[in-house]
């Protein structure tokens, strides 16, 4: 999967040559993918973890009970302040059923009105993640179908292993039931930095699930569930900040979008005339008609090249060269957003 490829030239009499090129399994090139969530927005979670993100400078996704989210004194604004910071707010229904069990008028409801509510009230947030109540749903073909029919690019359950491997899912069905592992009062931060250290030596994608967080004097009475320490929290963010070029550490929502889009992106690249020419395009048509471009993230992309190259446009607009060796340069673009170009002084 993402093997180098070559443009195939059109015209050799305009002198258009090959030129290799590779998509990046993960964004800035790293080796591997962590996405910390938290569900059902318990007291805990918007005045202790929200800032402790800032405090690192990572982003996490938080799966909401809507319902939950009106309860709270300053409601709506703490989830507003929330996405500002970068995070992601996902879909965990209205009241947390089993969406197994419900009916289709029901199933619409527990998950498309908490959709219209933060896409409403929280803005530039798209909700485009979902969270299985109980795991009840990743094994249950109707749920995975009704969900990818909604414009839902992935779901996570509440059990099982991480694959570690990059081809964590060899078809499409499997985005929609992603594993994670579970934190709770139990779990020592050795055994987080081991799943961290085989998730990099697999180059695949890491998910982990918290519920409640409190601090020692349990201040904000969060002992909902499987309660983590505050400290113990920020002792797992240090071991990420010390792996970090290494880890991706990002939402949910992009790490399954930039997983798929490299997985069924293609990368054509020629050098003509002392400039080389880029197509990042998305071959398959499902994934184009599930994800609207808007919504697209970049792909990191390297181009093997032993010329240095002052500028990078998309669409005749600069993106920023993020590294230059004697050996290639690298960026990010956005598939269809418009033709490539690498220019020279």
């Amino acid at each position: 999967m993402n093997a180098f490829v070559y443009a195939q030239s059109i015209n050799m009499s305009e002198e258009k040559f090959q030129v290799r090129g590779e998509i990046c399994h993960w964004d800035y090139n790293k080796k591997a993918a962590v996405v910390l969530t938290f569900d059902d927005w318990t007291p805990g979670q918007y005045p202790l973890v929200v800032p402790t993100l800032k405090q690192f400078k990572m982003v996490a996704t938080f799966f909401p009970l809507t319902s939950n989210i009106e309860k709270t004194d300053i409601g709506w604004k703490a989830a507003q302040a929330t996405a500002k910071n970068g995070n992601e707010l996902g879909n965990h229904t209205l009241t947390h059923p089993d969406i197994t069990k419900l009916t289709d008028e029901t199933l619409e409801k527990e998950v498309m009105e908490p959709v219209s509510q933060i896409e409403k009230i929280v803005p530039n947030n798209a909700v485009i993640s979902f969270a299985y109540p109980y795991g009840a749903g990743a094994d249950d073909q109707h749920s995975i179908e009704f969900l990818r029919s909604k414009g839902f690019v992935g779901a996570r359950s509440v059990w099982g292993m991480s694959d570690y491997s990059y081809n964590f899912a060899k078809e499409d069905e499997d985005y929609y039931k992603i594993h994670c592992y579970g934190m709770n009062e139990s779990t020592k931060n050795s055994q987080f930095n081991a799943e961290v250290e085989s998730v990099i030596k697999g180059g695949g994608l890491l998910t982990f699930l918290y519920h409640s967080v409190d601090d020692d004097l349990n201040s904000y009475h969060d002992s909902w569930y499987a309660q983590v320490k505050l400290d113990s929290l920020k002792e797992q963010l240090r071991f990420l900040k010390k792996h970090q070029d290494e880890v991706w550490v990002t939402t949910f929502g992009n790490a399954i979008l930039y997983h798929r889009e490299a997985n069924c992106a293609k990368l054509r690249v020629q050098e003509r005339d002392g400039f080389i020419e880029a197509k990042l395009t998305i071959t398959n048509l499902e994934f184009r008609d599930l994800v609207p471009q808007t919504l697209m993230v970049p792909l990191t992309i390297k181009i093997y090249t032993d010329k240095k190259w002052s500028s990078v446009e998309q669409n005749g607009m600069s993106i920023p060269i993020d590294k230059q060796t004697d050996t290639y340069v690298q960026f990010r673009a956005i598939p269809n957003g418009g033709e490539i170009v690498l220019k020279q002084n």
